[in-house]
């Protein structure tokens, strides 16, 4: 299992990659920091191709290397690099490959993190780091707007976890929103992981817009409690009637992490209609794992 987590800057990204390398270790995954951005003006202007020793011999100031510099310096302080002396970070380490730049470093837990450097628009660059390599979910952070999260979320193969309106000191939960569509059976597995990992107390909720819930609701809330409880996972569960999106946003407030499955509707209805993950991320005001079958 891997986990790509984007990263733009220090001020905007340091809670996206805290929690994010800590969302990553509880699932044992292997984890690549992914910084996209334009080429410097020396490098558009075709002086010099950015190679492992541009940095050195020409002494260009790329923005992308001082990002992910900020970021090893960050994983290596909160333990997630083995520390070790000839474990630096330098530009010169890094191999270009697949139209990117990479370096690969041992983590602390057993699996290796990439630093990865890619040039060009973002949606299309993150794009085509996804389908070069097999990654099973996206970290982005929230603040972007919603265009981009949800330009993302529609584009990429990946299960994405929207970083919004993170604090490092609070103490989340997760709401778990279950219904009958098909990948609410492993975004359930996925919420139980992080709530065992990281010790998060669960809600799982099933909203309905009428009275009735259908068979398929029960089955999948009944089947989210027993996987939780076989996880030894503390939680409770909920049954309301009302708007989902609206009842998702009310509960969660600022201090859930909500997970849910992606909707079943077909491309065209979600283009009309919208669907439930994509209003429920436009209006949360905290962050969400939208899972998706694969």
């Amino acid at each position: 299992m891997k986990f790509l987590l984007a990263v733009s800057s220090q001020e905007f990204s340091e809670s996206t990659l805290r929690m994010g390398s800590k969302v990553a270790k509880s699932f044992g995954a292997q984890l690549a920091v992914v910084y996209v951005g334009p080429k410097p003006k020396e490098l558009y202007a075709g002086r010099v191709s950015l190679a492992r020793d541009t940095l050195a011999k020409w002494e260009i100031y790329h923005p992308g290397i001082e990002v992910l510099r900020w970021a090893f310096d960050d994983l290596k302080t909160s333990g997630f690099l083995e520390d070790s002396d000839d474990n630096g970070f330098n530009p010169l380490n890094m191999v270009e490959e697949k139209n990117r730049y990479r370096m690969a470093l041992p983590g602390s837990y057993g699996q290796d993190i990439d630093l990865i450097l890619r040039e060009g628009d973002i949606i299309d660059e993150l794009r085509r780091e996804c389908s070069e390599d097999e990654y099973t979910v996206s970290i982005i952070g929230g603040s972007k707007g919603r265009i981009m999260a949800h330009d993302l979320i529609q584009y990429l193969p990946t299960s994405v976890l929207v970083m919004k309106n993170v604090y490092l000191d609070r103490h989340y939960k997760i709401l778990l929103c279950v219904d009958d569509s098909s990948a609410t059976d492993r975004a359930v597995r996925f919420g139980a992981t992080i709530a065992k990992q990281m010790s998060f107390p669960v809600t799982i909720m099933t909203v309905s817009k009428t009275e009735e819930f259908g068979p398929g609701y029960k089955e999948a809330a009944e089947s989210a409690s027993q996987h939780l409880e076989s996880q030894h996972v503390d939680h409770e569960q909920k049954f309301i009637t009302g708007d989902p999106v609206n009842t998702f946003i009310e509960t969660a407030g600022e201090d859930h992490l909500i997970v849910m499955g992606s909707s079943s509707k077909s491309a065209l209805a979600k283009f009309f209609l919208g669907s439930k993950p994509m209003k429920t991320l436009e209006k949360a005001n905290c962050p969400i794992l939208v899972v998706k079958e694969k």
